[in-house]
């Protein structure tokens, strides 16, 4: 049973429990085992520097960015957001779209950048994401995210990871059947 949390001190962690002092995500290993989500307007270059030079996250990632833009040449923005240096490694470069094609394409050019990690987003709810299929639009067509997932991982042989919501809403949570997908694609 899924449980939403009306009290956010519901939301964290229980006395003393600690964060991992390493995981490993295929061979990337991650230390320590926290993650800098991707925020949108945020976690540019800059941002994501000043973290790792912190001490505060073991894999850092891009903004989210759109496999449409990583395939033209002339999408200054895409090209910004994939812009990183040697001292962020291990780095994730966090995808979006709804066509697997375009998608594994998007993904072979962000292994070929340096890229540790490729993510899909399939969690963000902004109208002009989910208007295009994007981000969390994905989440009310299992078959088309199963064909995303199987196109990407044929594509990379770095690390393939997903965010994503329970679900499109309350009535339409769906995250035991992706999660399945994400696992066993």
């Amino acid at each position: 049973m899924h449980k939403f949390y009306d009290n956010p001190a519901e939301r964290v962690a229980p006395p003393g429990a600690r964060v991992p002092s390493r995981v490993q995500i295929g061979g990337v290993a991650i230390a320590p085992a926290t993650v800098l989500a991707p925020m949108a307007g945020v976690t540019d270059t800059v941002f994501r520097r000043f973290i790792r030079e912190m001490g505060g996250c073991g894999l850092i990632m891009t903004e989210f960015t759109s496999a449409d833009g990583v395939m033209r040449r002339k999408d200054r923005k895409a090209q910004r957001y994939l812009h990183f240096y040697d001292d962020e490694h291990p780095i994730s470069a966090q995808l979006f779209g709804s066509n697997p094609e375009t998608l594994a394409e998007a993904a072979r050019k962000v292994e070929g950048l340096g890229f540790d990690l490729v993510d899909l987003n399939l969690g963000c709810p902004a109208k002009k994401v989910v208007k295009c299929n994007g981000g969390s639009g994905l989440l009310r067509d299992l078959p088309l995210i199963e064909r995303i997932f199987r196109a990407v991982r044929a594509a990379v042989k770095i690390p393939f990871t997903v965010k994503f919501r329970a679900g499109w809403n309350e009535n339409e949570l769906i995250y035991p059947q992706l999660a399945r997908r994400c696992a066993f694609p």
